[in-house]
Order: structure tokens, then sequence, then C-alpha cells
């Protein structure tokens, strides 16, 4: 009888863990929808400097361990395997996020510190520029196949943007880096 009770005990302790854990993985957020009105002035100068003309589809407050290691609800859907690691959590707001479209059908980010410093931007991309795409014809990956999903990534600490995507080739997968003259800047094996 008295084993009974603690089996049953460790039970619902168990239980009651698992909803608590699963409650507090539903409050821990990567990114979180702001409106503009909470983003700072020198961030909304700053990137209205930079893009004047286009389409603004939300401004998120995130961290830029988040940002740097690709974590995001779909952007790389298919590049990475599932994560359930929570990078970061905040207080406050330090970086500071925005969606936007330039062309139709090529959704960018870009992420700024809360003093207007800006990092980086993202821009998916349904083409690649001709030196990218005729050098990779004349590399070793010329026979592997091209994902659709492609992105340029500029940054103020590259010299050139950087044009990102994945090549496969049998069960081989590999996430390609190249500059906009067609050099291989990096080449990230997922699998061998």
């Amino acid at each position: 009888m008295k084993a009974q009770r603690i089996i049953k005990t460790i039970i619902i302790l168990a239980f009651v863990f698992n909803i608590t854990q699963a409650n507090a993985q539903q409050k821990t957020a990567y990114r979180m929808p702001a409106s503009e009105k909470a983003v700072p002035k020198v961030v909304l100068e700053g990137f209205k400097s930079q893009h004047p003309l286009v389409q603004v589809k939300g401004w998120y407050v995130t961290h830029l361990v988040y940002w740097e290691n690709d974590y995001s609800s779909d952007w790389y859907t298919g590049w990475y395997p599932q994560r359930t690691l929570v990078v970061y959590t905040y207080e406050k707001p330090n970086y500071y996020e925005v969606e936007f479209e330039v062309y139709p059908g090529e959704l960018s980010r870009a992420i700024y510190n809360k003093y207007g410093y800006w990092y980086e931007t993202r821009t998916q991309l349904r083409g690649m520029p001709m030196p990218v795409y005729d050098a990779l014809q004349t590399s070793k990956y010329s026979n592997w196949k091209i994902s659709v999903l492609k992105e340029k990534i500029e940054s103020p600490a590259w010299p050139l943007p950087i044009y990102r995507f994945n090549v496969t080739k049998g069960m081989r997968s590999h996430i390609l880096r190249m500059d906009e003259k067609g050099s291989i800047v990096q080449a990230k094996y997922l699998s061998e």
C-alpha cells in the first residue's frame, strides 16, 4: 500500500514537472514581435536611411546569438536539423530585427542593436548573380543540385555581399558561401 502511494506521488510529480517545463519553454522566445513604436528612434532612422522605399513586414525584439546561429522559426527549414536549444532569454531588448521586402517575393531581414548599429542583412533570393553561378559550374560542385533557397548576406564587416545556398549530391550535403565574384568563402559540410 505504501509503495503504491510512493509510485502515485512520483507519477504526479513527474507530470507536474513536465507541465511546468512545457510552460517555461512556451514563454521562451528567440524573437518576439514588437511594434514600431517600441523600436528606438535611432534604429528606425538607421533602417530608413539604408532602405527608404521598402515594405516593412514586421519588427522583432531578438538577440545577436539567435541571429548568428540561424535560430529561426522557418527561415532555414530543411538546412539544419530541428533545434531545441534555448539560445538566450532577455529581460530588456538589446537587438531589433526587421523583416521587409525590397523586391516582391524576396524577403529580407536586418538586425540592429539598440544604438542603431547595423550588423547584417539577409535576403532570400530566387536566383544568384551570374558570376556566382558560373564559378559554381566550374568548381567541384558543378554536378551537385543547388537548393531552391538561396540568400544574400550583407554586412559592414565584409567588403562584398556573400551568397549562401545548399548543394547536394546523393547523400552528401554542403552549405556554401560565395562572394559576388564567385569565390568560395566557406563550405560547411552537413553530411559526407
